[in-house]
C-alpha cells in the first residue's frame, strides 16, 4: 500500500465524524493535549503548526497558551468544525506539508503519527517546516498497558455483528509501530531530530462514567468505530 493509499484510508475513518468527534473523543483527547504542550517550550508569541489538527483539542490550547496557530488536517470536514472560532487552516498531507521550510516555529502532532504507514517521514516533514532552533512535540498512545474498558466495548460491538471497515483494518495495521519509548525514540533519531526526548507516562483524563467512556470509544456515527485506545503515550520533544 502506498503512503496515498493509506491517507486516502485515513481520511475514509473520519467523514462525518467531526461533531461526534468534538463531542465524544475529545473527552480523552483534551487532557491529553495538555499533557503533550506541557512537554513544549514556552508557547507564548510563538507560531506552531498543529499538526493532524481534528477538530481543534490542540489548536484550543495552543491559542491559550498565547500561541499564533496554524492548523493542518487531512480532512476538511475536520477542520470545517465550529471554523470560526478556531486558528485559519489549511488541508494536507502530514508527508508533504504545504508550507515553506523553516516557516514556523514549532510543531504539535498529537496521535496522528500513530495513522500513518510511515511516520519517519512524517517527523521528517515537520522538521523541513519548523526553523532551525525550533521544537516538535508529539504524541501516539502506548501499546503497554491497553484499558479493560477498550476490550469490553470492542467485544459488545463485535457481538453485535459490526465488521471493521477498509479504513479501520488499515489504521488498526499501522498503530502501534510507535507504541514504545524506544520506537517513538527511533523514529526521531531517524527522522534526523535533535535533542530529543521521550517519556511513557499515564494521562489521567477525567473520565470515569460508563456513558462517557462509550461516548469516547464510539462516537455517534452511521456505524460504530473504535478510535485510539490508552491514556497513555510517549511524545518526542
Amino acid at each position: 500500500m502506498t503512503a496515498d493509499d493509506g491517507l486516502a484510508l485515513a481520511r475514509q475513518g473520519y467523514e462525518g465524524a467531526a461533531t461526534a468527534w468534538a463531542d465524544g473523543a475529545e473527552l480523552v483527547y483534551g487532557p491529553m493535549a495538555d499533557a503533550l504542550l506541557a512537554r513544549a517550550p514556552e508557547l507564548a508569541g510563538q507560531l506552531v503548526l498543529d499538526v493532524g489538527a481534528g477538530t481543534g483539542a490542540v489548536s484550543h490550547r495552543l491559542l491559550a497558551a498565547g500561541a499564533h496557530v496554524v492548523a493542518v488536517d487531512a480532512s476538511w470536514p475536520m477542520l470545517a468544525h465550529q471554523a470560526s472560532s478556531r486558528p485559519p487552516a489549511v488541508v494536507g498531507d502530514i508527508s508533504r506539508l504545504p508550507m515553506v521550510d523553516g516557516a514556523v516555529g514549532g510543531a504539535a502532532a498529537a496521535f496522528v503519527l500513530n495513522h500513518l504507514a510511515d511516520p519517519v517521514a512524517a517527523l521528517v516533514e515537520a522538521r523541513r517546516v519548523v526553523r532551525r532552533g525550533g521544537f516538535i512535540v508529539a504524541s501516539v498512545f502506548s501499546i503497554a498497558d491497553p484499558p479493560p474498558a477498550k476490550a469490553a466495548i470492542d467485544g459488545v460491538v463485535a457481538t453485535a455483528g459490526w465488521e471493521p471497515p477498509e479504513w479501520y483494518q488499515f489504521l488498526k495495521s499501522v498503530d502501534g509501530q510507535l507504541g514504545t519509548a524506544a520506537t517513538m525514540r527511533a523514529a526521531a533519531q531517524a527522522a534526523d531530530l535533535k535533542h530529543v526526548d521521550v517519556v511513557d507516562q499515564p494521562v489521567c483524563t477525567g473520565v470515569t462514567d460508563p456513558r462517557d467512556i462509550v461516548r469516547y470509544r464510539l462516537p455517534n456515527r452511521r456505524e460504530p468505530c473504535s478510535w485510539p485506545d490508552s491514556a497513555t503515550g510517549p511524545g518526542v520533544g
